[in-house]
């Protein structure tokens, strides 16, 4: 079985493409680094599809981590995978990052993972001598993730080295492998599993940044500008931190080379903030998607791109914009009122949620003759 592993969970970006019939992975590539996962994944992929001589129509499977790790990382990874094995109909099944650095471990002992979650707690996950998943990944301390070890449990991630010394035993080894995901190691997990629903992200906690509570300065004057198919990696980076089912930079090529589709992007000081996806055909056009990062929501960036798409549309004879905006978005719901829409439709049972599904508000404004 040839199975294409990808991670961005945590500090590093690595594929691989693995056949579980040969020992040797047919390629591999691990970039150790803390951000820029979306710009580098993409390219890898490539070279390492490239180096082992396959096409995806070869590909059976793809192996994803899931996290626990970075906000951002972690949906980076499984939006790319999602955007591939939906384009190719390949299965893409995941794995927690914690059982994935487990797979890095040679040495046939009851072991302990923990990772780094900052603010003195740790992520961790406890496995049998046959690296079987014995407690699910969880949110702990130091000391308390090693009260119940039994006496030779290796332990290995980038909290280790605490664990070890918190713990004040001299009964656990500290394993020297890589203390974040491999996907040349980890790939070959997915050979025996049953694929499903496409995997979503596991996060144990809250991200680290959280809204501010005073008044928000509105952004004035961004640069909005129109990109072409060379910046599909900036607007799906964009895409997957305003979206919990965020789209690949695949995802965003094969979008842009439909014809009357158009994308914009709103930058403050070259820092991409929010994007805008267009569609038009004759004098109608539909906004595809409209996001913005979540640290500059409610500031005026979603405005500003409507407003300079308004413009541009109706000079190239689009009559009719149409949006569709979830019905319990209110907040959206008065922006685009106040943009001169108006409801127009509604689609039932049209978003996928996970208490069920939820209806669409279609909206319209007429851009004029």
């Amino acid at each position: 079985m040839k199975i294409l592993g990808l991670d961005t969970a945590m500090a590093a970006c690595s594929a691989a493409v693995i056949d579980t019939d040969v020992a040797q992975p047919f390629a591999a590539a691990f970039l150790a680094m803390e951000r820029g996962h979306a710009e580098v994944l993409p390219p890898m992929v490539a070279e390492v599809m490239k180096t082992a001589g396959l096409d995806f129509s070869q590909i059976d499977r793809i192996a994803v981590t899931t996290g626990p790790g970075t906000f951002t990382g972690v949906r980076i990874g499984l939006a790319f995978a999602r955007g591939i094995g939906l384009a190719r109909g390949i299965p893409v099944i995941g794995i927690n990052s914690l059982s994935a650095i487990a797979a890095n471990e040679p040495a046939r002992s009851p072991l302990l993972v923990v990772a780094d979650a900052r603010n003195d707690e740790i992520y961790a996950a406890r496995f049998d001598a046959d690296h079987k998943l014995i407690v699910a990944p969880h949110v702990t301390t130091a000391i308390a993730a090693a009260v119940e070890l039994v006496a030779g449990t290796v332990v290995l991630g980038s909290a280790a080295a605490a664990v070890v010394a918190a713990s004040g035993r001299d009964d656990l080894t500290l394993s020297s492998v890589c203390h974040l995901p491999v996907a040349a190691q980890f790939a070959a997990l997915v050979a025996d599993m049953v694929p499903g629903a496409m995997p979503s992200p596991l996060y144990l906690r809250a991200p680290d940044a959280k809204p501010q509570q005073t008044t928000l300065r509105k952004l004035t004057a961004l640069s909005i500008e129109y990109v072409d198919v060379s910046a599909s990696h900036i607007l799906s980076e964009l895409h997957i931190e305003a979206f919990d089912e965020g789209w690949s930079p695949l995802a965003f090529a094969e979008l842009l080379k439909t014809p009357g589709t158009e994308a914009s992007v709103a930058l403050e000081r070259g820092e991409p903030l929010g994007f805008m996806l267009t569609r038009s055909a004759v004098d109608e056009a539909e906004i595809v998607s409209i996001g913005t990062r979540p640290s500059v929501q409610r500031r005026g960036v979603a405005r500003q791109l409507l407003e300079r798409n308004v413009v541009s549309l109706a000079a190239k004879g689009v009559r009719y914009l149409f949006l569709e905006v979830a019905a319990s978005n209110i907040a959206a719901q008065g922006l685009y009122a106040a943009l001169g829409f108006s409801e127009v439709g509604r689609r039932k049972g049209y978003y996928k949620r996970v208490s069920g599904m939820e209806d669409a508000i279609v909206m319209r404004r007429e851009l004029g003759l």
